[in-house]
């Protein structure tokens, strides 16, 4: 393979593997990886969120690869595919690039209608879990389908996309207010939290943190402003649906009921687990995969939860995932481990605690505590990705000592990331 298509090779892989939401240094050590076994053992990696240096000295021409869209799980996992035929040499360099560019071209294998309709279970089954009651998970249901409305417009409108979090926040906070008034609803932050809680940027602030910790400063700290921001518009969106209704800010009541029995949240996983196997179109063989890492995920957490609280919780059911998603990766065969672990990491970042926290922060419901709890989660989940992440590498390289890379090892400064 010429240096030129090792180069591209490189840059590709890891630009989809980010658009596929992999962490920043999580690519960078798959790609020098990589670079290793295609004997560019000298290689320079550099990524970001939005895209990947690479060169293959210190003399060489250093290229760059914007990340220019999202990949669904589907084509993560295709992608992950010819890493793996990458690795074992199975595929030459032209021959991954054409697929490649197929799997960015492929159509969903799945109604598009199908994968919106999928926003509800999710809705729901989320609800089960935060707010087990008949009447709210009927009220998450009915806005989840709101929710659902305003992402098929999104697609369509520039500005409706701009400000899909405050308007997803005050349509579903209006909705679930009205229905309070006539309907009694105990907790209604919690339900209106279930309904929209696939927009939250729970994954970005904890990848953010992550990726902070790993040294990757820059693309660490981006990802911080942007999802605290997001958090602010649905903070404001939750505000303004009060003053429409003309309601008062203790409205947004952030009290647990339960009254579905103890199993209700186990069977919202479950309907969780469902539900985004079909809005990510994922494949059969990875449909048992991805509902055992979400089930031993939130075992774990609620284990940890119960017996040394929420922060404990979280970090324990984030080192599983992590771990679980590498042995999963070994055990089937296939390239599943992104595609097992976004799920469970989906369920496991306290996107929606984020929120919960910032409304009672503003409102000064919650006080030093609500502060305390929204760091202290964030910071939880993030060490407990960090953990699992190494040890699964550990299992990698145990299972398979070839797979240390053996590129020279390169520290870059924020400056020279850029």
């Amino acid at each position: 393979m010429t240096t030129g298509s090792t180069r591209e090779v490189l840059l590709r892989i890891g630009s989809a593997l980010l658009a596929g939401g992999a962490p920043v240094p999580d690519v960078e050590w798959q790609v020098t990886l990589l670079a290793g076994r295609l004997g560019a053992r000298a290689v320079r990696v550099a990524a970001t969120p939005t895209g990947i240096f690479a060169g293959l000295s210190s003399d060489d021409a250093v290229g760059f690869e914007p990340v220019t869209g999202s990949l669904r799980l589907e084509q993560v996992t295709l992608v992950q595919g010819v890493y793996e035929q990458l690795m074992s040499g199975s595929i030459d360099g032209p021959a991954a690039l054409r697929e490649l560019d197929d799997i960015e071209a492929m159509p969903s294998s799945r109604p598009v209608w199908l994968s919106d309709l999928a926003l509800v279970p999710i809705g729901t089954g989320i609800c089960a879990v935060l707010q087990p009651t008949w009447r709210d998970l009927l009220t998450a249901a009915a806005s989840s389908l709101v929710v659902m409305v305003l992402m098929i417009s999104a697609r369509r409108f520039a500005l409706v996309r701009t400000l899909l979090p405050l308007l997803a926040s005050f349509a579903v906070a209006v909705l679930v207010l009205l229905v309070a008034q006539h309907w009694p609803l105990q907790g209604t932050l919690r339900t209106m939290v279930a309904s929209f809680a696939v927009l939250l940027p729970g994954s970005v602030i904890v990848t953010g943190m992550s990726e902070i910790a790993s040294g990757a400063a820059v693309a660490g700290s981006s990802r911080l402003v942007s999802g605290m921001m997001q958090l602010v518009l649905f903070a404001v969106g939750l505000f303004a649906a009060v003053s429409v209704t003309g309601e008062h800010l203790d409205a947004l009541t952030n009290v647990r009921a339960q009254d579905l029995g103890p199993f209700a949240p186990y069977i919202g996983v479950l309907v969780i687990g469902c539900g985004i196997v079909i809005n990510v179109a994922a494949s059969r063989a990875a449909i048992p995969w991805i509902l055992l890492v979400l089930t031993l995920t939130f075992l774990t957490q609620s284990a940890g939860q119960a017996l040394s609280g929420l922060v404990i919780g979280a970090l324990a059911g984030a080192t599983v995932a992590g771990l679980a998603a590498a042995l999963v990766h070994r055990l089937s065969g296939r390239p599943l481990r992104l595609v097992v672990f976004l799920p469970a990491f989906w369920l496991l970042v306290p996107g929606s605690l984020g929120l919960l926290s910032t409304t009672e922060i503003v409102t000064g419901q919650g006080g030093l505590d609500a502060v305390t709890v929204a760091i202290g989660s964030v910071v939880a989940v993030a060490a407990g990705t960090l953990i699992g992440s190494a040890a699964g590498r550990a299992v990698d390289r145990f299972l398979d000592p070839a797979d240390t890379p053996e590129t020279e090892s390169v520290e870059l400064t924020d400056v020279e990331r850029l």
